[in-house]
């Protein structure tokens, strides 16, 4: 399939700019990389023709995916793009409400450093809920303005519960591939 081929033809290093369509063809750049045609060689070889190449830029490459892998997570916890799972939605929220225990536990007598980093990390954390929210809304195959209502209340209980327990869109939706 050209979506294996191609992530192939990014870990070999090539640079495969087709687009992803399931259709049973070959990237061209796939083939191209690891000589994937049909030309069948018949000879026999002996052992002392066959050469042994050693690629070392396989772990280069797992180095490179795992810094994307980190930096994209970061990144995705500010993107009102894509689907996330449930988990993900329940980790994330629980994280950041986890930032607001020293506010909570002190209550009205607050101290001026508390009082400073609870406003510091307050508008970084509604803007990383609501795009969880969004994304989590996406995940369901609903459209991200749907979390203005949780505005509304008794709508929000219903809509909170909606995100954190119902199931995801087994298939791939309008708004991104499926993240299971």
């Amino acid at each position: 399939m050209i979506k294996d081929q191609c992530n192939n033809c990014r870990k070999n290093g090539a640079s495969c700019s087709q687009n992803i369509i399931f259709d049973g063809t070959t990237c061209d750049q796939y083939v191209k990389k690891l000589d994937l045609s049909k030309q069948q060689d018949n000879s026999i070889h002996s052992p002392s023709d066959i050469k042994i190449e050693v690629d070392n830029t396989q772990t280069t490459n797992e180095q490179c995916n795992a810094v994307q892998e980190q930096s994209s997570f970061f990144s995705s916890l500010f993107s009102f793009k894509g689907r996330i799972r449930r988990t993900r939605y329940w980790m994330t929220n629980i994280c950041v409400s986890l930032l607001f225990i020293p506010s909570n536990m002190e209550g009205d007598t607050m101290s001026e450093g508390v009082a400073i980093f609870t406003l510091l990390i307050l508008i970084p954390s509604i803007w990383i809920m609501l795009a969880t929210c969004v994304k989590r809304l996406h995940d369901l195959g609903k459209s991200g303005w749907m979390a203005l209502l949780s505005l509304i209340p008794i709508v929000n209980f219903i809509i909170g519960i909606y995100m954190a327990f119902f199931k995801g869109e087994e298939c791939d939706n309008q708004y991104g591939p499926n993240p299971y």
